[in-house]
C-alpha cells in the first residue's frame, strides 16, 4: 500500500534512507521543484516530486497550491497500489493518508 510508505516519510520514521535530493528554482515561472528518492528496508524505492510557487498568493491561505507526485520506482516484487499518486496541496495529501491508513487498521 503506497500510503504506508508515504506516511513513513511524512512522519519521519527511521525505516528508510535518503538516496537523493534535488532542488531546482525556475525564476521565469517562479516555481521551486524538489525531487526526493528514498530506499526502504524492504527494498522498495519511492520518489516524490514537489512543485511550489515561490510567490504565494492568498487564494487559499489554509492550504496553498503545492503539487506533489509520489511514485514507486522499485517495488521489489511487492504488490503496492497505487504505484503513483498526485496531490494538489498538503491538505489533500493529509486527508488521503488519513483515509487510507484508517481503512487498513
Amino acid at each position: 500500500m503506497l500510503a504506508k510508505y508515504i506516511s513513513q516519510i511524512v512522519n519521519q520514521e527511521d525505516s528508510y534512507q535518503i538516496l537523493s535530493t534535488q532542488n531546482f528554482l525556475d525564476n521565469l515561472t517562479e516555481i521551486t521543484r524538489a525531487t526526493h528518492t528514498w530506499l526502504f528496508s524492504d527494498g522498495v524505492i519511492l520518489k516524490c516530486t514537489e512543485e511550489i510557487e515561490t510567490e504565494h498568493y492568498d487564494n487559499d491561505a489554509q492550504c496553498p497550491e503545492h503539487w506533489i507526485t509520489w511514485e514507486i520506482v522499485e517495488s521489489n516484487n511487492k504488490p503496492i497500489s497505487p504505484c503513483r499518486k498526485e496531490f494538489f496541496n498538503l491538505c489533500q495529501q493529509s486527508f488521503w493518508l488519513k483515509m487510507q491508513l484508517a481503512n487498513n487498521v
